[in-house]
Formats: C-alpha cells, sequence, structure tokens
C-alpha cells in the first residue's frame, strides 16, 4: 500500500484552514459582543446574548483548540464534570450574596413611619 504525499498535504491544508476560519469567527464574534456592550438596550437582554456568544465562542475553543473533539469520551465527560461545578459554585455564591443589595419592603415602611 503505497502512501500519497499530496493526500497528506490536502489533509493538512484543510485541518489549517478550518483551525484558522474558526479564529476568524471567534474574532468576529468578539467584535460583536463589543458592539453589544456598548447598545443602549435593557441589559437584560444584553447579558442573555453576551451569554449565549460566550458560550458559543468557549465551545469552539474547547473542542477544536483544545482538541476534546478527538479525545476519548472519559477525557470529556471529566472536563464537563468540572465545568458544571464550577458554574454551579459560581451560581450558589452569586445567589447567597445577592440579597445584600436589596432592602426588605418592611425596612422601608418603618422608616417612613419613623420620620
Amino acid at each position: 500500500m503505497s502512501h500519497n504525499p499530496l493526500t497528506a498535504l490536502v489533509e493538512e491544508n484543510k485541518r489549517y484552514f478550518t483551525f484558522f476560519n474558526i479564529s476568524i469567527a471567534l474574532v468576529l464574534i468578539t467584535g460583536a459582543e463589543i458592539a453589544i456592550i456598548e447598545m443602549p438596550t435593557h441589559w437584560g437582554i444584553n447579558l442573555t446574548i453576551l451569554g449565549i456568544l460566550s458560550l458559543v465562542k468557549f465551545f469552539c475553543v474547547v473542542a477544536w483548540f483544545m482538541h476534546l473533539r478527538w479525545d476519548k469520551a472519559l477525557c470529556s465527560i471529566l472536563f464537563v464534570l468540572g465545568l458544571v461545578i464550577a458554574v454551579a459554585t459560581y451560581t450558589a455564591l452569586n445567589i447567597m450574596f445577592m440579597g445584600d443589595h436589596f432592602k426588605p419592603q418592611t425596612e422601608d415602611v418603618q422608616t417612613a413611619q419613623v420620620e
């Protein structure tokens, strides 16, 4: 069985352009994120769109540039498990400390009666 060097070159070229195209897409998504930050829309809409774009960028980087796409399934499962634990911890801490910024309505009523 003979090995054709031209076939290997074509495959390497495809892989190179795939990485190049993904990196260009990541640059464009980053530009869109910067533009969205400056848009005068509701902060909830902005955060939702930015979160979705960040997830797309994250999964592109993980799948292509970290080569998890070609690794064993156990490596991907362990990575996702660590990611889930990190997101759950971050969310729990945000929920725990979010209450510091809100005053219960009863305190406002009591303050108004004292004055």
